[in-house]
């Protein structure tokens, strides 16, 4: 793991979650909403703004000195006692590693660290795999949320939920 800091990390970081979103969401969602979402949760410029207004941390999973995923999340995001989850992707090539494992454990670190005992995410409906990985980790669906995000898109998600 490797805490991004710096432009060539935002950058990688940004990559990954072109190739892992548009193979995870593409099946999923309108056209242009991939596109739309890319650019407002992870540009370079919203990368930047999570990280310096929103508390965000940014980790990148680099597997024999190669990016090959990543991880954010938010302590207090939304003035609540949790820790949110906000990202963690994998590139496809790099599935059943154990890095995701570690992903999950640097969390939980993080979130004990900060005094806190719950970890909160939310996950599109339809991405069955993600759910099953989320389930698999402790994490259990406390609500379902439709969200405007503009441009006419909506995401249709679950919220889940992991007690520490």
């Amino acid at each position: 793991m490797e805490k991004v800091e710096s432009q060539e990390q935002i950058d990688s970081l940004c990559e990954i979650a072109r190739v892992v979103w548009h193979e995870t969401y593409d099946p999923l969602l309108p056209d242009g909403q991939v596109e739309y979402m890319l650019d407002k949760f992870q540009s370079d410029h919203a990368v930047k703004a999570q990280m310096k207004a929103q508390g965000y941390r940014y980790y990148l999973i680099k597997i024999e000195g190669k990016p090959a995923g990543f991880v954010g999340f938010s302590p207090r995001y939304e003035n609540r006692e949790e820790m949110f989850l906000s990202k963690i992707y994998l590139l496809p090539e790099y599935h059943g590693t154990g890095a995701v494992s570690q992903a999950f454990a640097l969390v939980e670190k993080e979130t004990r660290e900060e005094g806190l005992s719950k970890i909160r995410l939310t996950v599109n409906k339809g991405n069955e795999h993600a759910i099953g990985v989320y389930s698999h980790y402790g994490f259990q669906v406390e609500e379902q949320v439709k969200s405007d995000i503009g441009s006419g898109y909506v995401m249709d998600d679950y919220v889940m939920v992991k007690e520490l």
